[in-house]
């Protein structure tokens, strides 16, 4: 386990000031889009394995996610 009090923030920014909350919205939206594309390929990934024939439930718990997470992902791609 990591011992809290000797970790460091990912991104070092200054939280005060008077563009503090502006500096804080673009670190936001950067995690934002980052979720987006992780997703995204997350989701690839998972409707590719189910192609190859993996199980709904071998590929949720690689992904780390349920069964029924895995079956909307594959069927909402299947249904565009």
């Amino acid at each position: 386990m990591t011992d809290m009090s000797t970790t460091r923030p990912v991104i070092d920014i200054e939280t005060t000031g008077p563009e503090a909350a502006q500096r804080l919205l673009q670190l936001v939206r950067h995690g934002a889009q980052n979720a987006d594309r992780a997703i995204r390929s997350r989701d690839a990934a998972i409707r590719e394995d189910h192609r190859a024939g993996a199980s709904l439930r071998d590929i949720a718990e690689v992904a780390g996610v349920s069964h029924m997470t895995v079956k909307r992902i594959v069927e909402r791609k299947q249904a565009e």
